[in-house]
């Protein structure tokens, strides 16, 4: 994965920008595309030869219009209902009790531009799986506008175009998939049959998408251009307040014996302790108990240790007391309510912040003082902080307050430290505190 993120050439140049295209995650996001109630046209009418599937570049046009190509060839979003029917697909279908997962709803809502036959037009095929209007919204709303000589990117907007542009927006949208929300969502069961493991970061992934669009001068003029900090803070903002959300959702609170488990950390139960000698619990934490995915929170301690000081400990502190609470309704609903105000303060204190040089730098030396005292650190919250530090660390270099030189230094430590992380089986805490310690220094040097 880092390999991959160091090769991009990296959309959002200049400036790092800590505003969050306008203010806090509590600024209203519009219905997710596949929820509205309109037109969905399908991928053969957007990525028509005489549109977004041209073989040749148009005269004087402002975008690449080989976007499907681009999509088909690299994306996987292309294969995600392809997906359903492969070897590994079709054994998660068994063992789920599923005749043909192509067919099943749970599957498809993540799997495909999943909305009701009512709505799609002639041209729409399910089986093109994750297409144009699960990300831009449906084209019925919105190509009569789109295109127009005139066609504007505020007027598609309006019309019905999914801003993408806005980075909570993208967080919401790339969320319910790769997170889950109250339409799509993941379950220990499906874990269980053998789904893998949801993991994301906004930034990072958005990086390592194909990108069909070319983020020039002339982009930027026409369309609000998010930096990577933007997009890692809405990530992270959103993320938290998923969470939080679904672990306060009465209908997900008990299913069956247990808790709906696909919120907990996979390691807390499944990990081989004898295997680690140096293992203990969780700074705070009951050995044995089952313990939530908080890796969100824990990376906005990083940011709130920039932003916000004050704030810091009381996430930390906040976040150990859900975790202990996760057994009584009350308690849980209290500690949710606690965490979601201080996610509120921070948020507020972000929107109105000026950025400063050092921030990017300065966030990414509080997660590596967070590893390295927060022994043991989980491996989904190291995971989170190792793509965290990629992300800060590269929109530095983009900026220009790292030197050629100087990046290649902090991107051969930042190397040793996914080297440590390694994968659920082979990873060490006290190896990743070790890689991340050497990562500070150089970022000191």
């Amino acid at each position: 994965m880092r390999a991959r993120l160091t090769g991009w050439r990296g959309a959002g140049l200049g400036l790092l920008c800590l505003i969050l295209a306008g203010a806090s995650m509590a600024a209203e996001v519009p219905p997710l595309p596949a929820d509205r109630e309109a037109r969905f046209l399908g991928v053969d009418t957007c990525g028509s030869s005489e549109c977004h599937g041209s073989a040749e570049p148009w005269r004087n046009a402002t975008v690449l219009m080989r976007e499907r190509q681009i999509w088909e060839a690299h994306d996987s979003h292309a294969k995600a209902f392809a997906s359903l029917g492969s070897d590994a697909g079709k054994l998660i279908a068994k063992n789920l009790g599923l005749a043909d997962a192509g067919q099943a709803p749970e599957c498809l809502v993540c799997h495909s531009t999943y909305v009701p036959v009512a709505q799609r037009g002639p041209k729409f095929r399910l089986d093109a799986g994750v297409g144009c209007e699960s990300c831009h919204g449906p084209g019925g709303s919105f190509l009569r506008t789109h295109m127009q000589v005139t066609s504007k990117h505020a007027t598609n907007i309006a019309a019905g175009m999914f801003p993408t542009t806005n980075p909570e927006a993208r967080a919401a949208l790339c969320l319910s998939c790769h997170q889950g929300d109250a339409t799509r969502r993941i379950s220990h069961r499906v874990y269980g049959a053998g789904h893998p493991r949801l993991r994301f970061e906004l930034d990072t992934y958005s990086v390592l998408q194909p990108y069909h669009f070319n983020p020039d001068a002339d982009y930027r003029r026409r369309k609000p251009t998010a930096s990577h900090f933007s997009l890692w803070a809405a990530g992270q903002l959103r993320a938290a307040h998923a969470l939080l959300s679904q672990v306060g959702d009465p209908t997900q609170s008990r299913a069956g014996l247990f808790p709906e488990l696909a919120q907990y950390d996979c390691h807390a139960c499944h990990q081989a302790i004898g295997d680690d000698p140096g293992y203990q619990p969780r700074p705070g934490l009951r050995a044995g108990a089952p313990t939530l995915i908080d890796a969100p929170l824990v990376a906005l301690r990083g940011l709130a240790a920039v932003v916000e000081p004050a704030l810091t400990d009381r996430l930390r502190d906040e976040t150990r007391s859900l975790q202990l609470a996760l057994g009584d309704q009350v308690q849980r609903a209290a500690a949710i309510a606690a965490l979601n105000r201080t996610l509120g303060e921070l948020e507020t204190r972000l929107a109105g912040r000026a950025a400063q040089v050092a921030d990017g730098r300065q966030v990414a030396r509080a997660l590596n003082a967070m590893v390295a005292a927060e022994r043991p650190l989980p491996f989904t919250a190291a995971e989170g902080a190792a793509m965290s530090l990629s992300t800060l660390l590269l929109a530095e270099h983009e900026a220009g307050r790292f030197a050629d030189g100087d990046y290649a230094r902090v991107n051969k430590a930042l190397d040793a430290v996914y080297a440590a992380l390694g994968d659920e089986r082979t990873y060490r805490p006290s190896a990743l505190a070790d890689a991340v310690a050497a990562l500070d220094q150089e970022l000191q040097r």
